[in-house]
């Protein structure tokens, strides 16, 4: 038997179980709150007036990079701008295409919840339409020998496409060139607001072996040549270049083997010729020697000319030094016109060729091969 009071504390006990079963069962059936920005993987079309841009509101977590692409459908090219979720105060400078229809924009999520971004046109007061795609995104290269990314190499032209996510990015490719074999390599901007980026060849130690930037193609040099005198692997770093680097780039490479240089670059590996000799030199990779050895005789005189078929300033210049290494003569210009060497002594003499310029208007391309002729004009 149990008491009244006993009875009622059992009741008030189960009556106090039944509610915190319906309001758990209650929870339960309550959807959470969603975040209502796009979801990495959404894709679509949208379209903005003359005076207003599209904004969009993005789903994004903390840390994570993510990629927006914008390709231009009926207007001149896109423009985004990203905003703080809160107070829509921009974020960072906005990025814009203009020679190109689509612009590929980067950028790590500080706050996990909502991002925003504005889109409009690149040409200002212009309406249009616009497809878009949002995904999530990782760095597609390292930026050093730890995170470089292998590329094919071989006399077959390879071609890849790499991005620059971040304003300050490195993209580092490895390519495994032969010992004394040249590398060509030339990388080309595709956003229009980009430009080219710049490119350097490094060792992996960190030893550079020059620079190059496509803009040069101008200037007459089409892409960047470097020899592997030691062998073993080099690393292509890519970087935006100069006031452009405050927008993503998407670039694309292309390199090759060369082939094995023609002429060693030092005393020791030089090339034997008999006068008269008339020699096809390439000096086409920065910074490129060739060297020559020949016998001569003292007192006699020898005539040291470019022999090249073309009207350009440029030349093999000649810098001739003796069998001990004694310095005869520096960068003298064997040029068309050429140049007269007397040796002091009869025996061997070298002669490191280097690629030079002229006198004169040259708006084509450098010449990278010459007809290098030495011939006895003695009395």
């Amino acid at each position: 038997m149990h008491t009244e009071l006993e009875l009622k504390s059992r009741g008030g006990w189960a009556l106090g179980l039944l509610l915190g079963v319906a309001l758990t069962l209650g929870a339960c059936g309550k959807d959470e709150p969603e975040d209502k920005g796009m979801k990495p993987g959404a894709q679509g079309e949208a379209a903005v007036t003359a005076t207003e841009p599209t904004r969009l509101e993005l789903s994004v977590k903390a840390g994570q990079l993510y990629r927006f692409v914008c390709t231009a459908t009926t207007m001149t090219g896109c423009k985004v701008q990203l905003r703080d979720a809160t107070t829509l105060e921009p974020v960072g400078e906005a990025r814009l295409s203009r020679a190109t229809k689509q612009l590929n924009f980067f950028w790590t999520a500080a706050t996990t919840g909502l991002a925003v971004l504005d889109v409009q046109s690149a040409l200002e007061g212009e309406a249009g339409a616009f497809q878009y795609e949002f995904t999530e995104a990782a760095d597609d290269a390292g930026d050093s020998a730890d995170g470089a990314v292998p590329q094919p190499f071989s006399e077959t032209e390879h071609a890849f496409i790499g991005f620059l996510e971040r304003p300050d990015d490195v993209d580092a490719w490895r390519l495994s060139v032969p010992a004394n074999h040249i590398l060509r390599a030339v990388c080309s901007g595709f956003d229009g607001a980009n430009r080219d980026p710049d490119m350097e060849l490094i060792r992996p130690d960190g030893t550079s072996l020059g620079t190059y930037n496509a803009v040069q193609f101008n200037g007459g040099i089409a892409d960047m040549a470097i020899k592997n005198a030691g062998g073993g692997d080099l690393l292509l770093l890519v970087r935006a270049s100069g006031p452009y680097s405050a927008n993503s780039t998407r670039y694309g490479c292309k390199v090759r083997d060369a082939g094995p240089d023609d002429h060693g670059d030092v005393a020791a590996e030089a090339t034997a010729i008999t006068v008269p000799a008339r020699v096809r030199v390439d000096l086409g990779a920065q910074n490129e020697v060739d060297v020559l050895a020949v016998d001569l005789v003292a007192g006699h005189e020898y005539l040291l000319r470019d022999d090249s078929n073309n009207s350009s300033p440029f030349h093999a210049s000649t810098t001739v030094t003796d069998a001990q290494g004694q310095l005869l003569g520096a960068e003298l210009a064997s040029d068309r016109t050429g140049v007269s060497f007397v040796p002091p002594t009869t025996g061997r003499y070298f002669l490191a060729l280097k690629r030079a310029r002229g006198f004169g208007i040259w708006k084509w391309l450098i010449p990278e091969a010459f007809g290098y002729e030495i011939t006895d004009v003695t009395p």
